[in-house]
């Protein structure tokens, strides 16, 4: 124990202690309704995430494939840089969940408070980085000198989200730790209005400014999440979470210890899944079709995303559901949370992707206005429509493993698939055997279903229970 951890505890002695219960108790009462109390307002939340993505793309294919694919390249490079903030999240939701179940109100606020800090300092050294190597970065994954100078001007203005980003996913996941998934639906309806709105005002009606283009869709993501990071701010001193701002200096070094220790394996699951995601861009790169193939590959993510983030919801509110339970030591209610929520997903995804895998051509042809890049785009999305009840294992059941802190075996699965399987398979069918698109988008197929059945199987181990967080 360090001098600075005795000097916070009897800082914490002089605190007055808070009044009043947290947002939910998801650990008492029907398990049922407290999967639909956190479910639907996060599948709104997570559809309207998805709604600026398709967005940007839409708005960007008035701008030709060029623009599209150089969106689609600077955001996942954005993303990668993401991943280490959202991965503080994760650590955040599991002790706030686990002091929520516990109730411990003043643990939950402590938390909190670290993490938001800790994440701003974060997002703030990788835009400076971003912004630093916009141009260079870009041009490791486009082998067009176009596509290459459109998204270098893209992520030079899109990096400034990262910091109100920060405080968003941070605060969202503290509220949906206690229970609170509304809040999180009203912040993300806010900054999507402002995102979509601006996307379309900035390039079709060139306002305020004629001629912005990409950098209009650029400055549209940064206000949107702007005017978010706002709102979640004003809710969170209003909520029972608000005593956080008095733990948000000095740095609790055990506290710390905590978030990172659960954070890292989190980071490194969607660090190695990102970057499994450039070699991809590298493989699509070899094709005959290369412009068009990315540009496909990043509207196919979008459209797909439409459907399967509700899995991502289902996700988040098992996560917070799983902890709550572990830290009432309700074990048994924590399993049973997972597999019924699986179950909810598995049955969205075999009605949602029968639909997709009927309609890709006609999707395909709302989102491009080029008959080449059209007709990949709707094979990507047949392909990937057919692992969809995988994904829902995979994607619901890892996180509640992580909502009971055991990030490391997601990760594990996550390597196995992606790289061990994903990236092999994708050079062979892509190149050697030369399917072209085709060979990259069955291996992204055959990967989920593999990693979808792995993480069953640890699940119902039921080893993860035993995780001290």
């Amino acid at each position: 124990m360090t001098a600075l951890d005795d000097k916070e505890r009897q800082r914490q002695a002089n605190l007055p202690q808070e009044k009043g219960a947290l947002a939910a108790n998801l650990a008492a009462g029907s398990l049922m309704k407290a999967i639909w109390s956190m479910s639907w307002p996060l599948m709104m939340t997570t559809v309207s995430s998805s709604l600026v993505g398709l967005a940007d793309m839409h708005v960007a294919g008035f701008l030709g494939s060029a623009s599209q694919a150089a969106v689609g390249v600077s955001e996942q490079v954005l993303f990668i840089l993401m991943i280490f903030i959202m991965s503080t999240g994760v650590g955040t939701q599991a002790l706030v969940a686990r002091a929520t179940g516990a109730e411990d109100q003043e643990e939950a606020a402590r938390a909190t408070g670290q993490s938001i800090v800790f994440a701003v300092l974060m997002g703030m050294a990788l835009l400076i980085a971003a912004k630093l190597g916009a141009h260079k970065i870009i041009g490791l994954f486009s082998g067009s000198t176009e596509v290459t100078d459109i998204g270098a001007r893209y992520l030079s203005i899109y990096c400034l989200y990262l910091i109100p980003f920060s405080l968003v996913s941070i605060i969202n996941a503290a509220f949906r730790a206690i229970g609170d998934a509304r809040t999180t639906l009203i912040i993300m309806l806010v900054s999507t209005i402002f995102n979509i709105s601006g996307d379309y005002l900035t390039v079709l009606h060139n306002w305020p400014l004629p001629g912005l283009a990409v950098e209009g869709i650029a400055w549209s993501a940064v206000v949107g999440s702007s005017v978010g990071a706002c709102v979640a701010l004003a809710f969170l001193l209003r909520s029972p979470l608000g005593s956080c701002t008095s733990y948000m200096y000095p740095f609790i070094g055990s506290v710390l210890k905590r978030i990172v220790k659960i954070g890292i394996p989190a980071a490194m699951q969607r660090l190695g899944w990102g970057l499994s995601t450039f070699v991809i861009f590298f493989i699509l790169r070899c094709l005959d079709n290369p412009t068009e193939a990315l540009a496909a590959w990043t509207i196919g993510i979008r459209v797909e995303g439409l459907v399967f983030m509700p899995l991502m919801a289902l996700g988040l509110s098992v996560a917070a559901i799983v902890g709550q339970n572990l830290g009432a030591r309700k074990e048994e209610r924590a399993f049973k949370a997972g597999w019924h929520v699986t179950l909810i997903g598995v049955a969205m995804m075999l009605v949602s992707c029968g639909l997709l895998f009927v309609f890709a051509g006609k999707v395909s042809d709302i989102m491009t206005k080029e008959h080449a890049t059209a007709e990949i785009t709707a094979s990507y999305i047949r392909y990937n429509a057919i692992a969809g009840p995988f994904l829902a294992l995979a994607m619901v059941l890892s996180s509640a493993l992580q909502g009971a802190g055991d990030t490391k075996t997601p990760m594990v699965i996550s390597y196995i698939a992606n790289w061990a399987i994903r990236l092999p398979v994708a050079y062979f069918f892509a190149i050697t055997m030369n399917m072209g698109a085709d060979g990259a988008w069955l291996s992204m197929t055959l990967s989920v279903a593999v990693m979808g059945i792995l993480t069953a199987m640890r699940y119902q181990s039921r080893a993860w229970l035993k995780t001290k967080v």
